[in-house]
């Protein structure tokens, strides 16, 4: 998968040092990205790209420049159109340190594989321990490369200055269909979807923009357009962008039929190829009892435990997101409507930062202890929870393993068997003894061993890996290694993806999934090595065990768009025999680049390149109009940044000269205390209602230092000393002042965000800061400031929101803000209160108003989703020395989402001074996200 981010210039460095900038500047939220190791990075240089890799990962780089060197052959060819330089290509050993890149600032999500990025062209992938996707997310990427580059030159040859963007269906969709073959996941997703009526046009193909279903759905669509137009029109498309000024244009011009109709002609073959499903596939529903209604549910372990002082029952432990966040969930197994108790709230803490949901099975002993896995900080850990108390027991954290997968217990409870992840990316089995504390490396290899589990008298561990007949091309085979010895066996053949074994509590059975037929069903294994069909459902089946009493099988299943845990009777009658001779095969290992290939390969040095360089304007409501020319520059890896910003504020040529503002900032990001400073100099005439109009030149220098205690929370310290040269014009007076201010501020943020802004979760910024006139040695200001921020859910989509916002500022001059508007205080106009003391409370209900709007014009119709609804209630007031009175607002309003870049916001408002209520409704109209 891929993400595309565009990185923005700050304007920070040109407010930074103003009366109230620096409360500003620090004012905000967002969680932290920390880079807890110090890589020793280097660089190997091939014929057509340069691989940006650490020291502990060499041979992993090696095989990154095999790879993409032939998909550079590959995808050449297809889209005739070479590249002039090299690609830079930065290479992790796994997604812990993935998620540590500078490359861009954002926080990247659990399921992004890879992505390209479009300022310096740098393709970023992590490797997961199977080197048939790292193979194809390589070229996944590298098609978004020579895309970019192909539209580009097209249009550069023909002079056609503007450049209308592919939609993304488009761009994710050939990214995948020239990438990789179609597989059983796919198969899955979009059979799913055809089956429950989810029909896309090109219209509604919009509202899934950045899901999996749309990458399947995209690629679903080329292989379409390829097998009825033929292959060859794909290229034309790219040929051809320079002919029309929309993507419909330029595929009807080349296909010769409306992209509608494309459309059409595409869902009608989707109903030829699954509708006859029906007949040979049951749905789940109708032969399986459904445990977990709600949610997204998987990995489910179904135990007979003693708890809470009740007789022997059956619980069911799994993981589930919910509503947002992902957790581990317990609740009593005998009906869908018994209701279940959180265990272990993931995604809020750093103890608990990532349970991956879908990657990392868990387990549960005889004892009621629960073991899974779980990212904190660095590295990943192992917690062993225990059911009756619901406390942690115990936190295992092993050094050199950086990522762990999927633990199970012995069945004497005193062994844990895991993949382990080391730092050069080898996926491998682990065993750990917990009466000895000794830690034991059953597999050492460059295949992807993964879903073990003991067998019933602990001698042999069973699991799935690629060390078969078609590993290098994704498919899985169920193994089994002896413990003392370490001799592999191989237990199951074909050019399949079999995995998630489980043992039936006698023994007599191995139940494990498999895609051999197609969709990814439910297979058992006798003792004999004889392998059963043992279910035929329409539904992707995942995660089979036998319940305790062995006559019925829990599963997870996507169904409807959705994963959720069935249980359904398991008997000897039902099993269909199917092959499973052993086959004869030669290993395989992945290709590096042999050495006589490799151009060059250095140490890596800082080399600085534009990410932005141009002019821009922009309007503050506070500081009026900022413009000029900015320049953002930064190293291949992120890791050390420049920001420049000139502009000029004069508004008589003879000021010229005098007013220009000139602001330098660098940061280094390198380590986990991020650090950086600046110089600048600002001139511009303000004006505010104590000092009337004045004009003030500032000079100066700033340092700043962010430490992050975890992703959730940080300290920011920010020093300035500058003099500051102010004229008032009432007065005809002018001040000099040489001041260093210092600001301390201590963030948190685990807020969950939907399209229109937070909805879950807390967001706190607690701030104070004193600044010291150097020639006087007087208190010039001191400013203290908390913004609290809380979000109670109520649904999935709906929450309540609640902010309560404190501000003073004391000293010779303090510092004042404005308040008013629809960030605000909402229903008065943006400058209506001004003071150095603030308070200001506001309530929100947030709700869904309208899933999906679509208006109809002459040229096509425009549709709008996710439209949110809100309730308000807003109290505050700004002011000096004399408290007057605390005045509110309340309303309703609406927040339209235009994607991911901006959020509209109309609100009607009536006022009170706790009085009287205003007679008519106000109405604002506002970019931005909610509060």
């Amino acid at each position: 998968m891929t993400r595309y981010f565009k990185t923005t210039f700050v304007l920070a460095i040109a407010l930074i040092c103003s009366h109230t900038s620096a409360i500003q500047a620090q004012h905000y939220f967002g969680k932290n990205k920390i880079q807890y190791s110090q890589l020793d990075w280097r660089v190997l240089e091939t014929d057509h790209f340069n691989i940006y890799y650490y020291r502990g990962e060499d041979e992993l780089a090696r095989i990154a420049a095999f790879s993409i060197e032939r998909s550079y052959r590959v995808l050449e060819d297809k889209f005739k159109c070479p590249l002039d330089d090299r690609v830079p290509v930065i290479v992790y050993s796994s997604p812990n340190y993935f998620g540590q890149t500078n490359v861009i600032p954002q926080i990247l999500p659990e399921n992004v594989a890879g992505f390209t990025e479009y300022f310096k062209g740098r393709v970023v992938v992590p490797y997961d321990g199977s080197y048939f996707l790292f193979d194809r997310v390589l070229r996944h990427e590298l098609v978004h490369v020579f895309t970019f580059k192909k539209i580009t030159q097209v249009c550069q040859d023909h002079k056609k200055l503007k450049l209308h963007s592919p939609p993304l269906w488009f761009t994710e969709g050939i990214a995948e269909y020239w990438s990789g073959e179609w597989n059983s996941t796919a198969d899955m997703i979009a059979s799913d979807a055809i089956l429950s009526g989810q029909v896309y046009d090109e219209n509604s193909i919009y509202s899934i923009s950045g899901t999996f279903l749309m990458y399947k759905f995209g690629e679903s669509l080329l292989q379409y357009m390829a097998e009825t137009h033929g292959e060859e029109k794909i290229l034309m498309i790219f040929e051809d962008w320079w002919k029309g000024s929309t993507f419909r244009e330029v595929v009807e011009y080349t296909l010769g039929v409306p992209l509608s109709e494309v459309f059409k002609g595409w869902q009608y073959s989707l109903k030829k190829k699954y509708f006859p499903v029906y007949a040979e596939a049951e749905s789940p529903e109708m032969i399986a009892r459904v445990l977990t209604p709600e949610g997204f549910s998987v990995r489910p372990e179904l135990m007979r435990l003693e708890m809470d002082g009740k007789e022997e029952r059956e619980y069911l432990i799994y993981k589930a997101n919910k509503l947002g966040y992902s957790g581990i969930y317990i609740k009593d197994a005998a009906g869908p409507l018994r209701k279940s108790t959180t265990l272990v709230k993931g995604e809020r803490s750093p103890k608990f930062e990532s349970l991956y949901l879908l990657d990392s099975d868990i387990s549960v002993n005889k004892n009621g202890e629960l073991v899974f896995a779980s990212r904190h900080y660095e590295s990943d850990v192992l917690y062993l929870y225990d059911l009756e108390s619901r406390e942690i027991k115990k936190c295992l954290d092993f050094q050199d393993i950086v990522a762990i997968q999927s633990p199970a217990w012995s069945r004497d409870c005193s062994q844990i068997v895991f993949t382990a992840c080391g730092m050069d990316g080898e996926y491998d089995l682990c065993l750990y003894n917990l009466a000895e504390d000794t830690l034991k490396q059953l597999t050492n290899d460059v295949y992807s061993d993964i879903d073990p589990i003991f067998s019933p008298d602990g001698r042999d561990v069973l699991f799935s890996s690629d060390r078969t007949d078609g590993g290098n091309k994704g498919y899985h085979n169920l193994f089994r290694v002896n413990i003392e010895s370490g001799k592999l066996e191989q237990l199951t053949w074909g050019r399949c993806r079999d995995g998630t074994p489980s043992y039936s509590p006698d023994g007599s059975w191995i139940v494990f999934r498999s895609d051999r037929d197609g969709l990814p069903n439910v297979y058992v294994l006798d003792t004999l090595g004889k392998m059963f069909h043992a279910s035929k459902l329409m539904a992707g089946i995942q995660d089979p065990s036998f319940t305790p009493s062995g006559d019925s099988v829990v599963f997870s299943a996507y169904h409807k768009g959705n994963i959720r845990i069935y249980c359904a009777e398991f008997s000897d009658s039902m099993l269909i025999p199917v092959e499973n001779e052993p086959v004869q095969y030669s290993s395989w290992e992945p290709e590096a680049l042999p050495g006589e290939s490799v151009r060059a390969s250095f140490d890596y040095t800082n080399e600085f390149s534009f990410d932005i360089a141009q002019s821009a304007v922009a309007y503050d409501a506070f500081y009026g109009p900022l413009g000029g020319f900015q320049v953002s520059l930064s190293d291949m890896l992120g890791n050390h940044q420049y920001y420049f910003l000139l502009y000029n504020t004069a508004t008589t040529r003879s000021d010229f000269l005098s007013s220009f503002n000139v602001g330098l900032t660098y940061i280094n990001r390198t380590r986990r205390v991020n650090y950086g400073g600046g110089l600048f100099h600002l001139y511009d005439e303000y004006y505010n209602r104590i000092d009337g109009d004045y004009d003030e030149r500032q000079f100066g220098g700033l340092a700043l230092v962010t430490y992050p205690i975890s992703k959730f929370r940080r300290l920011e310290l920010l020093s300035v000393l500058r003099k500051s040269e102010r004229y008032m014009f009432p007065y005809d007076s002018t001040r000099h002042a040489i001041l260093s201010s210092t600001f301390l501020s201590y963030v948190k943020d685990n807020s969950l965000w939907d399209i229109s802004g937070p909805i879950d979760g807390t967001r706190y910024n607690l701030t104070v800061g004193l600044a010291l006139d150097f020639r006087t040695g007087n208190n010039f200001s001191r400013i203290g400031m908390a913004d609290l921020r809380k979000y109670f859910r109520l649904g999935r989509r709906s929450a309540f929101a609640s902010r309560l916002f404190g501000y003073t500022s004391t000293g010779q001059e303090p510092q004042r803000l404005y308040l008013g508007g629809s960030w605000s205080l909402r229903g008065y106009n943006r400058r209506t209160f001004y003071g150095r003391n603030v308070f200001l409370w506001s309530n929100e209900l947030r709700f869904p108003l309208i899933d999906n709007l679509f208006i109809g014009f002459p040229l096509g119709r425009v549709g709008f989703s996710g439209i949110r609804g809100t309730i308000f209630y807003d109290t505050g007031n700004a002011w000096d020395d004399d408290f007057d009175r605390f005045y509110g607002s309340f309303g309703f309003g609406a927040r339209v989402a235009l994607g991911y870049l901006a959020v509209l916001r109309f609100d009607l408002a009536r006022t009170t001074d706790y009085v009287k209520i205003s007679n008519a409704w106000k109405f604002d109209f506002f970019f931005g996200w909610n509060f």
